[in-house]
C-alpha cells in the first residue's frame, strides 16, 4: 500500500516539476545597445516653490534623439525636481515617460512607437522600456544613463518578448 502511494506521488512530482517547460516560449536574447542622448529642446511649462525653501518643481516639455542602438526621437512632459541644501549643493531628479516615434533598433529595420520610463538623479539615471506598438510590440530592455557629459550617454540591452 506505502509503495502506491509512493509512485503515485513521484509520478505527480516528475508532472509538476515537467509542467513549466512544456509549451513554453522564450524571449530573444538580450543586445547591448549604447549611444548618445541629445536633448533638441527644453521648455518650462510651470515652475514651482516647494514650500519656504529654495526647492523647485519644473515641469518640463522635452524632445530628446537618442542614437546608437536605439535611434529615435522621444517627446515627454518630464517632471525636474531641483533640491538645494545648504549653501550651493543641487541635487536634480527627473522623472520621464518618453513617447518614441518612427523609430530604429539596432538597424534592423524594425519600426513602430515604443514608451520609455525614466528616472534619474543626476548626473546618472536608469531607463526601462515600457511598452511599443508595429514592429516593436514586444520591444524591452533597460539600462543605465549618464548626464555627466556632453552629450549625454545611455547603455543597456534590448530583447523582444514572445
Amino acid at each position: 500500500m506505502n509503495r502506491k502511494i509512493l509512485l503515485i506521488v513521484l509520478a505527480l512530482a516528475v508532472v509538476l516539476l515537467a509542467t513549466p517547460y512544456v509549451g513554453m516560449a522564450h524571449a530573444t536574447r538580450p543586445t547591448p545597445v549604447s549611444g548618445d542622448i541629445e536633448l533638441v529642446s527644453a521648455f518650462p511649462l510651470s515652475m514651482e516653490p516647494v514650500g519656504k525653501s529654495d526647492n523647485q518643481i519644473w515641469i518640463m516639455a522635452l524632445t530628446e534623439h537618442w542614437t546608437g542602438g536605439i535611434d529615435a526621437v522621444g517627446t515627454t512632459e518630464a517632471t525636474w525636481m531641483w533640491h538645494k541644501f545648504g549653501g550651493s549643493e543641487i541635487i536634480l531628479n527627473i522623472h520621464e515617460k518618453l513617447s518614441f516615434q518612427a523609430t530604429m533598433i539596432l538597424g534592423d529595420g524594425k519600426s513602430g512607437t515604443f514608451t520609455m520610463e525614466l528616472n534619474i538623479e543626476a548626473p546618472n539615471g536608469h531607463w526601462t522600456i515600457l511598452s511599443g506598438t508595429g514592429d516593436l510590440a514586444n520591444l524591452r530592455g533597460h539600462g543605465e544613463l549618464s548626464l555627466a557629459t556632453q552629450p549625454y550617454s545611455y547603455t543597456g540591452e534590448v530583447h523582444f518578448d514572445p
